[in-house]
């Protein structure tokens, strides 16, 4: 299959901020020196717009500080002079890099999406059908129906979710950061030109190959969005009694009107967000998968 554009050497960018690549093209390999050439041989930026000197802060230290920080606390509480003290820095020297919250959300967005674009390729690479922590989700098997091409496509595209959500399951606020932001970014956008590369090996017109790469990706976000949701009032010290209190007052529904709601609450003891998360896509890409039969006489 021909492969995404950010494969490997090309999965690096240059971000607005970062005067060299940060993205390794081996999980051990860390970015350069900011003194080397970008590749390409341009000199490295040495000074922003206005010609004010660069930062002594380091990119990767203040990309890699504001991931912690937003794991630990959360978006709204992220804020440039917070994250300029956690650096033991003045707020000014983070102004050579981003302007705002705003920009330097965009930048860590950026960096974590290129970790799950860079983990999607090594994956396949290996052969491996996912991140380790969903080993215990078999990939199902192609419909008798479905042509070589589509089955190797369908397991890229399965692959390359449960990369992006695994990242949205690490970093709560990522999924929040994509809806809000849109597919602007670099790594935003790579994501969906990816996404779109695996369904051009399928059988679909440009039609449904559009369709289909705003559902899966807007699934993602969206669900992870919800779990996220869901995670922050599980942490709450009275989690579980909340979690007890909704169940009781689905339970006192009448069964006339909800024999659904009350076939189905057993189910909320055995939840799992990874289940969930599977469960859904493998849903969405039965559909992508039905849809080539109708273009093909069969394998």
């Amino acid at each position: 299959m021909e492969q995404c554009l950010i494969r490997h050497g090309a999965l690096r960018t240059v971000s607005r901020m970062d005067p060299a690549p940060r993205y390794p093209a081996a999980p051990t390999e860390r970015r350069t020196d900011a003194r080397d050439p970008r590749p390409g041989g341009r000199e490295p930026r040495t000074r922003r717009a206005g010609g004010r000197r660069r930062a002594s802060l380091s990119a990767d230290a203040i990309v890699d500080t504001a991931i912690a920080v937003l794991d630990r606390d959360g978006a709204q509480r992220l804020t440039l002079r917070g994250l300029a003290a956690e650096l033991g820095s003045g707020v000014a020297s983070l102004y050579w890099y981003a302007a705002g919250k705003d920009e330097l959300m965009a930048m860590v967005a950026d960096e974590v999406l290129g970790r799950a674009l860079h983990e999607f390729h090594a994956l396949r690479d290996a052969g491996r059908t996912g991140p380790e922590q969903f080993a215990d989700f078999p990939a199902p098997e192609p419909d008798p129906r479905t042509t070589r091409a589509t089955s190797a496509a369908l397991a890229d595209l399965r692959r390359l979710s449960l990369c992006l959500f695994a990242q949205m399951l690490e970093h709560r606020w990522l999924a929040g950061q994509l809806i809000n932001a849109g597919p602007d970014e670099e790594n935003a956008l790579r994501t969906w030109e990816c996404t779109g590369q695996i369904l051009q090996q399928m059988e679909l017109d440009p039609t449904q190959q559009f369709h289909a790469s705003l559902a899966v990706t807007n699934y993602a976000s969206g669900m992870g969005a919800e779990i996220s949701q869901r995670q922050d009032l599980r942490d709450a010290e009275d989690a579980e009694q909340m979690f007890r209190e909704q169940l009781e007052r689905w339970d006192r529904a009448s069964t006339r009107e909800f024999p659904f709601v009350h076939s189905i609450l057993g189910e909320f003891r055995r939840h799992d967000d990874r289940s969930e998360y599977i469960a859904g896509l493998n849903l969405l890409l039965s559909g992508i998968e039905r849809q080539t039969w109708g273009t093909t006489p069969g394998p």
